[in-house]
Formats: C-alpha cells, sequence, structure tokens
C-alpha cells in the first residue's frame, strides 16, 4: 500500500517509471538540463549498507548505471515493514547506518507498522495530501506522535522524500513580520523589538546605547 501511494507521489512530481523488478522500481524525471533519479526498494530484511548497494546496482538498468548523473543525483527510498513501532528501537542502528552512509546514493529508510498500513488501507496521494494539510490532526499529531494514525503516515512521507512539495492553500500563509511581533509580544520584549526597529543597520552604535539605557532604567524600576 505505502510503496503505491510512493508510486502515486513520484509521477504526481514529474518522474517517470523507466524499469521495476519485484522488489525495486526505478523514476527518472528530467527538466531542461536537469536530471533526478529515483529508486523505490521494499527492504524485506535490513542489510548492511554495503550489501544494500550491491543490490541495487546489481538490478539497476543499464540506462541508468551508464549516465554520469545517477550515483551523483540519486534517491534511494526503502520501504521497510515492522510489525510495531516499537521494534524500531532495536533496529535503529542499522537504519542509521543505511541512511548515513555517504556511497551510490542518497538513502532513505521508510518504516511502518501493521497499525500504520491499517490506517491507510484504500489510501491515495491525493488522500496523504490532503491529511497532511488538515490542521486539527496536526493537533492530534503533535500531542501523540507515536499513535498509528493516517497523519503519522503522511507526515513521515513527507520527512523522508525530500522531493515533495507540501501543499497550501496561499489564505494559509501569515507573514513573519506579524508572527514576529506576535513572538515579541508573547516574551514581553515589545520595548526592545521597538528600539531595534528604530534603528537601521547603520546605527549600530546608537542602538546599543538605547538598549543598555533601557537594561538600566528596568534595573532602577
Amino acid at each position: 500500500m505505502i510503496n503505491n501511494i510512493i508510486d502515486e507521489a513520484l509521477i504526481a512530481h514529474g518522474f517517470a517509471k523507466e524499469y521495476q523488478t519485484d522488489l525495486t522500481s526505478f523514476y527518472v524525471r528530467e527538466s531542461q538540463s536537469a536530471i533526478r533519479f529515483v529508486i523505490l526498494h521494499k527492504l524485506d530484511e535490513l542489510l548492511s549498507p554495503v550489501e544494500l548497494n550491491a543490490a541495487i546496482n546489481q538490478s539497476a538498468p543499464e540506462s541508468f548505471l551508464s549516465h554520469p548523473a545517477f550515483k551523483k543525483n540519486c534517491d534511494l527510498i526503502c520501504v521497510h515493514h515492522l510489525n510495531k513501532l516499537a521494534e524500531f528501537k532495536d533496529n535503529e542502528e542499522q537504519i542509521f547506518a543505511i541512511e548515513e552512509d555517504p556511497h551510490f546514493f542518497k538513502k532513505y529508510i521508510l518504516y511502518y507498522s501493521d497499525a500504520e498500513a491499517s490506517a491507510i488501507q484504500e489510501y491515495s496521494f491525493n488522500k496523504l495530501a490532503a491529511t497532511i494539510s488538515d490542521k486539527s490532526q496536526f493537533g492530534n499529531y503533535k500531542n501523540d506522535p507515536l499513535a498509528a494514525t493516517q497523519y503519522s503516515v503522511a507526515a513521515k512521507i513527507f520527512i523522508k522524500l525530500p522531493f515533495l512539495e507540501l501543499p497550501f492553500t496561499r489564505g494559509d500563509l501569515v507573514s513573519l513580520r506579524l508572527q514576529a511581533a506576535e513572538a515579541v509580544a508573547e516574551a514581553e520584549l515589545d520595548v526592545t523589538y521597538k528600539i531595534v526597529q528604530k534603528h537601521t543597520a547603520n546605527n549600530v552604535d546608537e542602538l546599543i546605547k538605547e538598549l543598555i539605557k533601557n537594561e538600566l532604567d528596568n534595573n532602577s524600576n
């Protein structure tokens, strides 16, 4: 199921599937002079980085292997099943060893549990994109990120697949100026913020003097 969703995501982001085996699919996206490769691999058991690199290179089509950009610009997405998320602790070192290996491909291990697979039965990438945009589900995920939910799977996929674009509506965006003003007010630093706004980068000395004066006035009170 997760492999199908990722396949849909790749196609939606302009990738074309060039070759496929029982465990591995190979994708490419060309845009003018830029080219990017993605390999989607079902990882039934955790291998050493050397073993994984060898297995992928042996199954890759010649058109990929012969391209000069293949090894430099290729993401390897490995989908690995766990019976329970708690099993991650037992496999943490092996997973990190694969992801941190610098040879051949940029590697990402996307692991999922039985409960997570059940949560996204009959799910599509479009439904996944709608889920990641749902603020109410984000609140629940933030309070309990280890719960096996549709949002937890969506978040994991968008985190692990760096080429996916997060969906958003323009109305959801809040200007950085307003966000900064709210953060300053919450921290009770309104006066300091106004002083900083008052002086430009060309008046650093005046800025420092006024900040010191403000600090001394506060201390005297």
